[in-house]
């Protein structure tokens, strides 16, 4: 485990190099709105729940909001989690080859997703939330066999389910799965006055006090209204956006994680035949966390992006482990090596097999300056030196693209519309767009080509203000600067 920890912590401590991504560098421009007083949601919309926020709110007020900071704070995160991953899978039967399998479940979980991983796909939600998610099945399997501490126990599901929540609330199906199979299992030997006696009080309170929080916020800023939207009304209707809807993307997802995957889908197939009946409530969790995310993944149709298929990183590498501890040990007692010391080149040639692919992942990343910080490069910085040199303490900026030209400039968006994702805003966003865009124009604004066509094809009076008011300022590789002829 010392091993495996120290590959983490060196692979993880290379990756943490990297520049953020578009998505990430939102995270950080919101994360710190919210740290400058800014009301969440209100002063910079975003689809998606406040648990992300947070998590980039702390990192930054731990670490500073660098890109190597946010990182590092991630790092710390997995690190924690290996030991997690390590000490709970010990607790069960489930391996031949005790040490070193138990050893090998982190490692096929975290250092298989740092290597994987690029600019685009670390720090992400879909990855993160691995965390409670397994948590929650392990702690349940806890209960479902130990009545000691029960009352804690279910208190921190409940806890971890809110936090689920507040992530991404399109994960409800997967804890409530988890809920379900657990209560049939109890319901079938415990009976139905246990569970709404000492299960359902602790997992209601546990889960009320962060769900809790979060209201007190949304009323005490008023942004009820709006919180409703976001949560419930507006992603069925982005859902039903036509236009987003690109099955080649889904494809691309697919063949990009099947293809870094290969090895572990096949052993994770073998494995889900190796699951002992003894662990019938455990397994069942583990199964219902692939059906159902798998599922979930499947219904964004308007994102399909490759990052979210790192919500299946923890069963896969569990079956991943199952079956080549199988194959391993019965492959020792055919070859008949009983020394020890003889036995470790063998292993070590499996494992090498094993993680090809990531090492080759990794390796690639290492070269590419498109990913890599390591030589000083920043794939956004050059697209931000015109405005950045000649930029003056009460100049405002709008971007209309990726919000890393927010971090590289220190400047935070003065408008509320969120410019990165501008394909999945309404009509009636648009219209608010234009109407806040004309009552505080910024003195500079970016729009990249990909938003060239659709800003005056959705909101032709924005775009005939933008090329009344606005005179092309510097024309960037990734979109044009344009400066308000009034400044």
């Amino acid at each position: 485990m010392i091993v495996v920890l120290s590959i983490i912590a060196i692979v993880g401590s290379i990756k943490s190099f990297t520049v953020l991504g578009g998505d990430q560098s939102l995270f950080v421009v919101i994360a710190q709105m919210f740290d400058a007083g800014k009301i969440l949601y209100k002063d910079l919309f975003d689809f998606k729940q406040p648990g992300i926020f947070i998590f980039y709110f702390f990192a930054g007020k731990t670490l500073g909001w660098s890109d190597i900071s946010i990182h590092y704070f991630e790092l710390g995160y997995w690190l924690i989690f290996s030991l997690v991953l390590y000490f709970s899978i010990k607790q069960y039967s489930l391996f031949y080859k005790n040490e070193l399998s138990s050893s090998l479940f982190p490692l096929f979980v975290i250092g298989v997703y740092y290597c994987n991983a690029t600019a685009f796909q670390l720090t992400q939600l879909e990855a993160l939330i691995n965390v409670p998610l397994y948590l929650i099945v392990w702690l349940l399997d806890r209960a479902y066999k130990d009545e000691n501490n029960l009352l804690i126990t279910y208190f921190l599901i409940g806890l971890l389910m809110s936090i689920v929540v507040l992530c991404k609330l399109i994960y409800s199906p997967i804890i409530f799965a988890f809920m379900l199979i657990h209560f049939i299992f109890c319901l079938k030997n415990k009976g139905l006055k246990y569970i709404l006696v000492k299960q359902l009080p602790p997992i209601i309170i546990g889960f009320a006090i962060p769900i809790t929080i979060f209201l007190n916020y949304i009323f005490t800023h008023h942004i009820e209204n709006l919180v409703t939207d976001i949560f419930f009304k507006i992603p069925t209707q982005v859902i039903g956006l036509g236009d987003q809807v690109h099955p080649e993307r889904l494809w691309s997802s697919i063949k990009w994680f099947g293809k870094l995957m290969i090895i572990y889908l096949i052993l994770a197939a073998i494995g889900v035949f190796l699951i002992s009946k003894k662990e019938s409530h455990f397994f069942s969790m583990i199964i219902a966390w692939v059906i159902i995310g798998f599922s979930v993944i499947v219904m964004q149709k308007t994102s399909w992006w490759s990052y979210h298929f790192q919500l299946l990183y923890v069963p896969i590498a569990l079956f991943s482990v199952l079956a080549l501890d199988y194959l391993i040990y019965h492959l020792l007692v055919y070859v008949g090596l009983n020394n020890s010391f003889k036995r470790i080149p063998i292993i070590l040639i499996i494992l090498i097999l094993v993680t090809h692919n990531q090492f080759i992942s990794l390796q690639t990343s290492l070269y590419s300056e498109n990913y890599s910080r390591l030589l000083g490069f920043d794939y956004a910085k050059n697209h931000a030196l015109s405005v950045l040199n000649i930029l003056k303490e009460e100049d405002t900026i709008y971007v209309c693209g990726n919000p890393r030209k927010y971090l590289i400039t220190s400047r935070l968006p003065e408008l509320s519309t969120n410019g990165w994702i501008l394909e999945y805003q309404l009509d009636y966003q648009w219209e608010n767009f234009y109407q806040e865009f004309r009552n505080k124009p910024p003195t500079y604004l970016f729009i990249s080509k990909e938003y060239e066509n659709l800003i005056p094809t959705k909101q032709p009076k924005l775009w005939d203000f933008i090329t009344t008011e606005y005179n092309q300022f510097s024309l960037e590789e990734t979109g044009i600067w344009y400066k308000n002829s009034k400044n």
